[in-house]
């Protein structure tokens, strides 16, 4: 059960302004499967500005933070303060998430299903703070791991005029067979004289 439900994110911590956060926030593509490398291509552009966002710049407006008190190691401390953070972010989130990365969060052992969201929350530290900051570290980890799941290695030019000769090759023996199988078959014919 969710105590210290939180508004903002902590006393003291100015949120930053929308334009601050379109501008950090890569829009990220409109793309319900990879199906081709122009896909790959621009998944491959969006991961690369998403791994460059930082706790500070993430979009605070699309998510939603809870402290509550925490348990295990760490004394009367964690036992007393609402120092656990709790972050959900509701699925789909389509001014964060491209649309093919959602199918993969789902299966994330973060999803939870009522209502729809990735779910992280963190009590390793005894601050605010650095749980927040953990928790928003394992909620980027699997958004990352989930976008480069369906991802398909760039083929290089040496590799694909490799290919080409390779094919060629084939043609060729391929041929080879049929024009014998062809000589084969020509030089038999109907037995005659046999009546």
């Amino acid at each position: 059960m969710l105590v210290g439900t939180v508004s903002s994110w902590s006393r003291g911590v100015r949120l930053p302004s929308l334009a601050r956060l379109a501008s950090t926030v890569a829009r990220p593509p409109s793309l319900a499967a990879l199906n081709t490398q122009d896909d790959m291509k621009l998944a491959r552009a969006w991961i690369s500005a998403f791994e460059k966002l930082s706790a500070e710049d993430w979009p605070k407006n699309l998510t939603d933070v809870s402290f509550t008190r925490s348990s295990g190691p760490g004394g009367q401390h964690v036992n007393r303060t609402f120092s656990k953070a709790v972050v959900r972010l509701p699925l789909p989130s389509p001014t964060l998430l491209p649309p093919y990365v959602v199918a993969h969060l789902r299966r994330s052992p973060h999803y939870s299903n009522s209502p729809p969201s990735l779910l992280v929350s963190s009590s390793s530290h005894r601050t605010q703070q650095t749980n927040l900051a953990d928790c928003l570290s394992k909620l980027k980890a699997a958004i990352l791991d989930a976008a480069r799941r369906d991802l398909v290695g760039e083929t290089s030019e040496v590799q694909k005029e490799k290919v080409k000769e390779l094919v060629v090759r084939e043609k060729l023996r391929t041929a080879k067979a049929k024009k014998m199988r062809k000589e084969t078959k020509s030089g038999r014919g109907k037995v005659r004289g046999w009546e």
